[in-house]
């Protein structure tokens, strides 16, 4: 059963980097208000078809596509199949992103620095380009792209998250006040400390029990986040409760960059 607020979301969407432990949330939200939903996925496919069976039945109509973002004529595909599909497409959500380990700048080599910006940058601007061919034809659309609140506060070691995520927030910024006037509005949700995907990975098996606990004290609500705080925010942006909002940037953070 829906909401009357969940009545104000359209669909259908598209979620890059659905399969992930954010972006499995984000399209679960979305299925949650009834709105068909369609996600890509890189290698899982067993998790993707799983997921696309779970969402089906909440939203009677899903699919898994399997897609590299960063080849853009594929990107080009994906984005038609699913307007074919489904008869149209309002919302494109990027949540994808490569996987890294951190270091610090010391550390790192050139081929991992131009790696990540190839699959993270590359990809969402890929996703972004398709999307707003449909967006610019049927006269508007919602773009929104994960990002990270590292942008106001860098942590040491992390720089392979936060740094193309700056260049995907320009991006988002610039769409959203060039593409405006054609009904496009284009946001961006950063993330804090996250208890789902890579970040779930990270807490479990790779930091120590101290900084753990040292993040969640330096974070006034005093928890992580879940993914389903990331996709409350994703759907209430791409929502019509959200229909003046460009160009934003909403930090759900729990606090953590004040």
């Amino acid at each position: 059963m829906t909401s009357a607020t969940d009545n104000r979301v359209r669909g259908p969407v598209l979620v890059a980097g659905g399969s992930g432990g954010v972006g499995a949330a984000v399209c679960q939200e979305f299925a949650r208000c009834a709105v068909p939903v369609a996600f890509t996925y890189h290698r899982n496919q067993e998790k993707a078809k799983s997921l696309e069976s779970q969402l089906a039945v909440q939203a009677g109509k899903a699919a898994a596509l399997q897609l590299d973002l960063t080849d853009p004529d594929a990107t080009n595909g994906v984005v038609d199949s699913v307007v074919e599909r489904f008869g149209g497409l309002r919302s494109v959500v990027y949540a994808a992103g490569p996987a890294f380990e951190m270091a610090f700048v010391s550390q790192l080599t050139a081929r991992s620095w131009a790696d990540t910006f190839a699959i993270d940058v590359n990809g969402c601007f890929n996703l972004f380009s398709a999307a707003l061919r449909v967006f610019r034809r049927q006269g508007g659309g919602n773009l929104l792209a994960l990002s990270t609140c590292a942008l106001h506060r860098p942590p040491k070691a992390d720089v392979l998250s936060a740094a193309p995520k700056a260049a995907i927030d320009m991006l988002t910024k610039t769409i959203a006040k060039e593409e405006g006037r054609n009904g496009v509005r284009a946001n961006t949700v950063e993330l804090g400390f996250i208890d789902a995907g890579m970040a779930a990975h990270h807490i479990e098996h790779v930091w120590s029990p101290e900084l753990v606990e040292g993040i969640k004290k330096d974070t006034p609500l005093r928890r992580f986040g879940s993914g389903e705080d990331i996709a409350k925010a994703v759907v209430f942006l791409c929502s019509e409760d959200a229909a003046f909002i460009t160009g934003h940037a909403l930090t759900v953070d729990g606090g953590f960059s004040l």
